[in-house]
């Protein structure tokens, strides 16, 4: 399978992005460097699955700098996956780079930024590559209750599939537990989101705008977390990609550390 053929190549990468806040850090660079490393037991994107529901090796870095403007941060990051979308060992990587700006005002928690999604080693023709437009806000409600909306825009999206435009709410709460577990650092955390996906080239693309779900629970230690998430669409069978599972519901269970 190609995704088990790339999984070397993309476990070496993420080893070392992990090692670099580290190196940032001791060589004195200012504002703070996070990466995280997981694996997978698929990858999906909005609802649909980017690797034929196999195992996803991923990881990403990411950095932060206080602007020192009315609570604002400057981020930037890079992340990738393996992926496999049945194309004939076209892609079998998804590199994302983004960056943008993030702050806090009124209660809110915000941010605004560019995002894209690069697959290196695939045909231009197939034109896989692409970029969004994003913006997030988010509030909590209470102590262990936060809510969020988030909007994306891309003129061109996935496959040149003209202009596209993705909605999503979410719900994320912390779960309470005795005391015997939180002094060991242990958490829980319940999520929902519901996503809206539009496109102006349904036929080029290979769905019809839809609807995308997901419910799932995290549970953290220290560094670690461990979780599991089911995801559905409203597509059948034969609206995905003329007849392929990958829209189908699934539930995906990883395992992350973050450093």
């Amino acid at each position: 399978m190609k995704t088990l053929k790339s999984a070397p190549f993309v476990g070496a990468a993420l080893l070392g992005l992990v090692s670099v806040p580290v190196v940032a850090q001791d060589a004195g660079i200012p504002g703070e460097f996070s990466a995280n490393v997981g694996i997978f037991s698929d990858y999906q994107f909005r609802g649909i699955s980017q690797s034929d529901d196999n195992l996803a090796l991923q990881g990403g870095i990411d950095y932060e700098l206080d602007t020192g403007f009315k609570e604002t941060a400057l981020y930037l990051g890079v992340w990738g996956s393996n992926v496999d979308f049945n194309d004939g060992d076209e892609a079998s990587l998804e590199l994302d780079l983004y960056g943008g700006l993030s702050g806090s005002a009124m209660g809110l928690d915000w941010h605004g930024g560019v995002i894209g999604y690069l697959y290196p080693g695939a045909s231009d023709s197939l034109n896989y590559d692409f970029f969004e437009l994003t913006a997030g806000v988010s509030r909590a409600i209470t102590d262990t209750i936060e809510v969020g909306l988030g909007y994306n825009y891309s003129p061109d999206y996935f496959a040149s599939s003209g202009s596209a435009h993705y909605l999503q709410a979410t719900t994320t709460v912390g779960i309470p537990l005795p005391d015997s577990m939180t002094k060991y650092g242990l958490g829980l955390d319940v999520a929902a989101g519901l996503g809206r996906q539009w496109i102006q080239d349904n036929d080029v693309f290979g769905t019809p705008d839809y609807w995308t779900w997901s419910l799932g629970a995290a549970m953290t230690y220290k560094m670690l977390t461990l979780g599991v998430s089911y995801v559905d669409t409203d597509l059948s069978d034969n609206d995905c990609f003329g007849g392929t599972e990958f829209c189908e519901a699934r539930v995906i269970g990883y395992l992350q550390a973050s450093f």
